[in-house]
Order: C-alpha cells, then sequence, then structure tokens
C-alpha cells in the first residue's frame, strides 16, 4: 500500500468533526495533513491566526509535515509545522511510525477539539488556543506499534 492510500483510509476511520486534508508536493516529495478545526465565537470577539478579529465564526490550522529526508531538510520546515515526520525516500514511511501517528491522531484531535471549543466559550475563560504537539506522546505511540509487531513500509505513491 501506498502513503497516499494510507493516509486517506486512516482520515476516514477518524471521528473527527474537523476537516483532515492531504496535501502532496511531489516536488519535493512531502505530504501535508492539514487540519482545520472551526467553531463559532459565540460573539466573543476574538483575534485569528492572522491577527483579525472575528466575532462570528472562527477557524484554527495547523499541518503535519511527512517529508522525503533524502530530498528535504526538515529542520527548515519544523517552525511552520505542529509537527515534521521523516521518511527514507525509496524505503518508504515504516508502517509502525504511521499506525503510531494515527493512533496517537486520535487522542490528540479530540483532545484538541474540546480544548478549541471550550476556548470558544464565554463561560470558560480560556484566553488562548494552540495545537500542542507531544512528541514523547508520539513516539509511544510508535513504540506501541512496534511492541504490537507491526512491521513492513507505506511506499511513496507512483502516480
Amino acid at each position: 500500500m501506498d502513503m497516499m492510500t494510507y493516509f486517506d483510509q486512516q482520515i476516514d476511520q477518524l471521528d473527527f468533526p474537523g476537516d483532515i486534508n492531504v496535501n502532496w508536493d511531489q516536488d519535493i516529495r512531502s505530504f501535508e495533513l492539514e487540519i482545520t478545526m472551526t467553531g463559532m465565537t459565540n460573539k466573543m470577539e476574538i483575534e485569528d491566526q492572522e491577527g483579525a478579529l472575528k466575532d462570528d465564526e472562527v477557524s484554527y490550522d495547523d499541518a503535519i509535515l511527512i517529508y522525503d529526508e533524502t530530498k528535504v531538510d526538515g529542520k527548515q520546515y519544523a517552525e511552520n509545522y505542529v509537527a515534521t515526520i521523516p521518511f527514507n525516500g525509496r524505503q518508504g514511511l515504516p508502517l509502525s511510525v504511521a499506525d503510531g501517528l494515527f493512533a496517537y491522531l486520535k487522542d490528540w484531535l479530540a483532545d484538541g477539539m474540546s480544548n478549541f471549543m471550550d476556548f470558544l466559550d464565554p463561560e470558560m475563560s480560556v484566553e488562548t488556543f494552540i495545537l500542542a504537539w507531544q512528541e514523547d506522546v508520539y513516539q509511544q505511540a510508535v513504540q506501541a506499534a512496534v511492541a504490537a509487531g507491526v512491521t513492513g513500509y507505506l511506499s511513496y505513491p507512483k502516480y
């Protein structure tokens, strides 16, 4: 199975009320998992990510970069993404990494959406919202997949 097919299948299985899109950049052999959360501001004035004040609907966007480390230096892009995950060119992405990623995303997105809704609730008095990646928890999910015997690789798409 290739990465794109796997990503699409896993995204379809997530119970996430926001949007997740896969953006494939064939030039640098990378994928962005773009995450969008949208909610009503409850007539509060909220400053969005671009600095504009919103008083109706607000969206929060972030993304995870999955990149070919033989083509791209992920460190150059790290500040633009909540997380960066390398794969090794022709060998592809280890299935244990992909399974661990989506196991982690299930809880991370659920917690993130809950925190986003708390941020939009005037009764909760939450001042800021950001999706915070926990690398150690993600790595534990990857190690759990390895311990469960998940092996093999997802290939880079050929289309």
